[in-house]
């Protein structure tokens, strides 16, 4: 009795809209979808954040690391958590939604009106698309930022090193440039006690100029209280400056971090910086790579997950919501595992970290896509 009642109110209100738009319906199941996504988020997330925690409980302990330090770090990474977590919510929360709907004959009553199941999770595509944007902000402004912190805050309770420091030098331009430095403030952009050795193809050296430090300003490194040193005919000449700048010193900030610094641990401009340093030094840049191709497809997930989410529609009508979780993890676990292939065939040059990324995202759009026109309705 209850399932015809509810069929009938859902048919009523969906006739009501046949001709027009059905926002009723649309506005319906977007609440429901945005509300078990938001549930799901924060479920996953404090599972990792809960799973990272005991893995590292017994450092901090060993440590006596305060109590404050460790709400800290484990602060700092749930924007992460909640990044990594939200396409899987997302795709759980669809498929939990219509599946609940079939079981109550409420999708029928739906199909019924003349509604097909692509034009009824029309809305969720374009909340997908506002997730994808979202999933890449907050990825580059929050997340990876964050992520720093929390590496740093790590180091400084387990008193390890931080892989973040400063290398002492740095060749540019094929070596015909040589940087050596005490320190680079990464936050500030400056770097301390600097000098540099200018030289020609041969290898004879041109200049030299050594500065109390160097700011990045306008695309150029600007040296301050400056000694040039500069060979005039058979001496040398020099000249003290308190400020001197010179457009063959454009190395970007990135240059002067560690060449095997965790790449996740920069932002998309710091990322790009540190691929064309690479490039320029003749050094491996792969990781680099699929770190950046990685981050961009994967905030396109969302959108993928809207027509995965349609090949389950209406496929359980009990354990909906055992069968819908398990049914949004394993289709997960086979997106991230293939994710992951393909990035460790990109790092040991089996292929192009953009073939390898591209292919795996490709792949699952077009299955979606497939799953999206071909649903059941």
């Amino acid at each position: 009795m209850n399932g015809a009642l509810v069929k009938s109110r859902f048919a009523s209100m969906a006739s009501s809209q046949r001709l027009g738009k059905p926002f009723l319906l649309w506005r319906e199941l977007t609440s429901k979808v945005l509300l078990w996504t938001a549930g799901g988020t924060l479920f996953l997330s404090l599972v990792i954040s809960l799973a990272e925690l005991f893995s590292m409980l017994w450092k901090f302990l060993a440590r006596n690391a305060p109590f404050i330090d460790i709400l800290k770090w484990i602060g700092f990474g749930i924007p992460r958590h909640i990044v990594d977590a939200a396409p899987v919510a997302f795709l759980f929360a669809i498929v939990f939604i219509l599946s609940e709907w079939h079981a109550n004959n409420e999708l029928e009553a739906v199909f019924s009106a003349g509604i097909s199941l692509q034009r009824f999770v029309l809305p969720l595509l374009l909340v997908s698309m506002v997730l994808c944007a979202a999933e890449y902000f907050v990825t580059d402004r929050i997340a990876v930022p964050l992520l720093r912190e929390r590496s740093t805050l790590q180091s400084e309770i387990l008193r390890e090193s931080d892989s973040r420091y400063a290398v002492p030098a740095l060749m540019a331009d094929k070596g015909k440039k040589v940087y050596t430095y005490r320190y680079y403030d990464e936050k500030k952009g400056r770097i301390y006690d600097i000098s540099v050795i200018e030289r020609d193809d041969s290898g004879a050296l041109l200049r030299k100029i050594s500065a109390k430090y160097a700011s990045f300003e306008n695309e150029l490194w600007v040296f301050s209280d400056a000694i040039i040193y500069k060979k005039a005919s058979d001496a040398w000449e020099f000249v003290a400056m308190p400020r001197f700048s010179d457009p063959a010193f454009n190395e970007p900030p990135a240059s002067f971090m560690r060449p095997t610094m965790d790449v996740r641990f920069m932002n998309n401009a710091q990322l790009n910086g540190h691929i064309a340093f690479l490039k320029s030094a003749g050094l491996p840049a792969e990781e680099a790579e699929v770190e950046k191709q990685r981050r961009i497809s994967f905030a396109l997930t969302p959108l993928v997950v809207v027509g995965l989410a349609a090949a389950f529609a209406g496929r359980f009508r009990k354990s909906i919501f055992l069968l819908s979780l398990l049914s949004s993890l394993s289709s997960a676990t086979l997106y991230y595992v293939a994710q992951m292939l393909a990035s460790l065939a990109a790092k040991a040059r089996m292929s192009s970290a953009d073939l390898a990324i591209w292919s795996v995202m490709l792949l699952f759009a077009a299955v979606s896509a497939l799953s999206y026109l071909k649903a059941r309705t």
